[in-house]
């Protein structure tokens, strides 16, 4: 329960006037949360196989978008990116990686 809420707790401090209308995008900040709860802790090829069938398989509740969609490179989402270049932190998805770069260095 402990990991799950870990998802939820993230999900829910997004800024709804960025996600509201952006399904696609919620739905990539979901997966990101999974991946970095569950996704970061596995070792073996075979168990990171199993994650990948059952995210895939809990895609299919998007019944808007296809799994390339949602789990399509980069999906890295930060706040300190959108802060980096004077705005609000906003937890947003990281477009470019030569931009995270950037801001990194």
């Amino acid at each position: 329960m402990r990991d799950f809420s870990k998802i939820i707790s993230k999900v829910m401090q997004a800024e709804a006037q960025v996600y509201r209308g952006n399904t696609l995008g919620l739905a990539r900040l979901w997966a990101h949360e999974c991946h970095r709860t569950y996704l970061d802790r596995l070792i073996t090829p075979e168990d990171v196989t199993k994650y990948m069938e059952f995210m895939t398989n809990a895609c299919k509740e998007f019944s808007d978008f296809k799994p390339e969609a949602i789990f399509a490179e980069p999906l890295i989402f930060t706040n300190f990116v959108s802060a980096a270049k004077g705005h609000e932190p906003a937890y947003l998805n990281v477009k470019d990686m030569d931009d995270l770069k950037a801001v990194l260095e």
